[in-house]
């Protein structure tokens, strides 16, 4: 309410050092990796499968991977996810 932290600042860097070591990235593969930073470049499950060279169905699935390991429900959660963690910025080409 007085705008202070709820955790006393060893208990916070407890929390912060703990998240980033169990960070979500490291439970995709590199292929769920490549298909996150190409929807946070914007592009559709069908463009994707195409850069690819793969299903829309797997790139479906790879989605639904991806939501799970990282705890988004959507590609815009996904997406910011990615800038935050720096798996954006992949070049369209």
């Amino acid at each position: 309410m007085r705008g202070e932290a709820p955790l006393a600042p060893k208990a916070a860097a407890a929390v912060l050092a703990a998240r980033s070591a169990a960070s979500p990235s490291h439970d995709l593969t590199e292929r769920e990796r490549e298909v996150l930073r190409l929807v946070a470049s914007g592009l559709a499950n069908k463009q994707i499968a195409r850069r690819l060279s793969i299903s829309e169905k797997t790139v479906k699935g790879h989605l639904t991977h991806v939501f799970q390991a990282i705890g988004v429900t959507d590609r815009t959660q996904a997406a910011l996810w990615a800038e935050r963690n720096g798996l954006s910025g992949e070049d369209h080409g």
